[in-house]
């Protein structure tokens, strides 16, 4: 049984099809900008079988592009152990499976779990040791070792980034997040994604105050500044946003 949060049948954001996505509660990133905290927390107890899951899925299988399904918000590899059977029995019945994650765990779990995963999503959130400590009170070195892992496995993955106004948007740390591109033997596509507002009112509803307040949200123009910055150094068709 997977502890989730909600899931989402009709997804089209932050990647090129239509999918239907399985929010599954828990992160231990506690990252300033979270746009979900009410999903942070391991302890709500609202369960779905791997059953219930496939029975879902089939249901929408006429909406959903190529059949795929996504796993999110934000480890998913929390409940590494749980999902393993999940995406065994997806991809026994011919769907496509996607883990959307923040590559914090890297153990002999997670590897047999992305022998069922047909796409990954990593992010990075800092690219700079330091810096990702202050915006998520953990280490990023897992999380790059993960994007080395399955890139060394050729398996198919975007990195994800996210473009944060006077945070994540400077060139000294965008060329660092292309020099460690250039380590790697298959990359194939940074996804850029707009940082937003939508936590302020969440975390009012939680009674926890925003660490951000001061950001604005990202706009097209702050996108296409990280971009320019980016075509620099790598190909511009590689950029997604």
């Amino acid at each position: 049984m997977l502890n989730y949060h909600s899931y989402e049948t009709f997804s089209t954001q932050d990647w090129p099809w239509i999918r239907m996505v399985f929010f599954l509660q828990g992160c231990p990133f506690r990252c300033l900008y979270c746009q979900n905290p009410d999903t942070i927390s391991t302890d709500k107890n609202k369960h779905i079988s791997k059953e219930k899951i496939l029975k879902l899925v089939y249901k929408e299988r006429e909406y959903i592009k190529d059949g795929w399904v996504t796993f999110s918000w934000w480890e998913c590899l929390l409940q590494i152990k749980e999902l393993i059977p999940v995406l065994k029995l997806l991809k026994e019945n011919w769907f496509h499976t996607c883990l959307d994650t923040n590559g914090f765990i890297l153990n002999d779990d997670v590897k047999e779990a992305l022998k069922y995963t047909d796409h990954v999503l990593p992010d990075i959130k800092w690219i700079t040791p330091l810096l990702h400590e202050k915006v998520t009170w953990t280490s990023n070195m897992t999380s790059l070792d993960f994007i080395r892992y399955i890139d060394e496995q050729w398996m198919n993955y975007w990195i994800r980034y996210v473009v944060v106004p006077w945070l994540t948007d400077n060139e000294v740390d965008i060329k660092k997040v292309w020099e460690f591109i250039q380590t790697l033997k298959n990359f194939q596509k940074i996804n850029l994604l707009k940082y937003h507002t939508m936590a302020v009112s969440k975390r009012k509803e939680l009674w926890r105050e925003y660490p951000l307040k001061w950001i604005p949200a990202a706009w097209d123009e702050d996108i296409q500044k990280v971009k320019r910055i980016l075509s620099k150094y790598t190909n511009p068709d590689t950029i997604e946003w």
